[in-house]
């Protein structure tokens, strides 16, 4: 896996922290992308690589026409509405940031014109841990309906592994098989099976969203060679959980990702997320966090997994 760092052009700014082991970048001017995360000046880059350059969105444009990289923020909705009205991916990683860089923190927010929110985001590193602390306020007149996803894009192949401390019960959302629509993921997961160890040996040309049914894990991680970034699930304050495996199987370019995805609302569509979710009012705010450690060693791993099961 490279270790090679996206560049981002000029234009579009780049903060980062580099306080402890942790070494995060992020480009305000993007949308807020965190462009580059790893442990330590040698360690693996675990976002995924831009396939295209770098560049701004126009209006409407989709997601999957641009560079398919890095960390971005889903919000007001993850999948699009139907009548065109909600964009895939949502708003805020279509719009440039307002920013700030503090020696262990990376924060960012924005305000997307005649949309009635504020959206912001703190990047905090504590060793090892990154701490995520979201904001949601409705600065408009009508009630808000919103879902969110953490859209982190990791870098994959077939020796890739998700592991967690408890049995992960999967639900399928959608499926792809060499960019058509397919249905199942036994290549995944045989017969659908709770497990607590994934795979991606037989994943090439495929490619899907899940959803973790509750309870969930109290740790998922992401695997690859002797490096593991994990989701500390029951330290965090979100209330679902997705993840995408990608290895060709959805793009018009090959896309090699996986992503664990912290969100509110158990479904990609809005017309189906948002009946679960209770609307933000003119003037409330919500305020949620996602841990995530990164760290080396397989010791290290199954101890974190069987302190998260004791």
């Amino acid at each position: 896996m490279s270790r090679e760092r996206a560049q981002v052009p000029g234009p579009f700014g780049a903060l980062g922290t580099c306080a402890g082991p942790l070494d995060v970048r992020f480009a305000p001017g993007l949308g807020g992308k965190v462009t580059s995360l790893r442990l330590g000046a040698g360690g693996r880059e675990w976002l995924a690589p831009p396939v295209r350059t770098f560049r701004a969105p126009a209006p409407g444009q989709d997601w999957g026409k641009l560079d398919c990289s890095g960390w971005d923020e889903c919000l007001p909705n993850i999948g699009a509405s139907p009548d065109g009205g909600l964009a895939d991916h949502g708003d805020v990683w279509r719009l440039p940031w307002q920013a700030r860089a503090e020696p262990t923190t990376l924060s960012g927010s924005v305000e997307p014109p005649l949309r009635g929110y504020r959206f912001a985001r703190d990047i905090e590193t504590d060793g090892g841990l990154l701490r995520v602390g979201y904001r949601l306020e409705n600065v408009g007149e009508r009630p808000l309906a919103w879902a969110w996803a953490q859209h982190m894009l990791l870098a994959a192949d077939e020796r890739t592994r998700i592991v967690s401390s408890s049995p992960m019960r999967l639900r399928l959302d959608s499926a792809y098989l060499a960019g058509a629509v397919s249905g199942g993921f036994d290549w995944l997961c045989p017969d659908a099976a709770p497990t607590t160890d994934i795979g991606l040996r037989g994943a090439a040309g495929h490619a899907a969203k899940l959803w973790l049914e509750p309870p969930l894990p109290a740790v998922v991680a992401v695997v690859h060679g002797d490096e593991w970034l994990a989701w500390h699930v029951a330290d965090s304050s979100f209330p679902d959980l997705g993840l995408w495996v990608n290895l060709g199987g959805w793009g018009d370019l090959p896309l090699r990702h996986v992503a664990v995805e912290p969100a509110f609302g158990a479904r990609d569509a809005p017309l189906e997320s948002y009946p679960g979710l209770a609307p933000l009012g003119p003037g409330e705010r919500r305020s949620w966090r996602a841990v995530i450690e990164a760290g080396a060693g397989a010791a290290a791993l199954d101890q974190l997994l069987s302190a998260a099961t004791g």
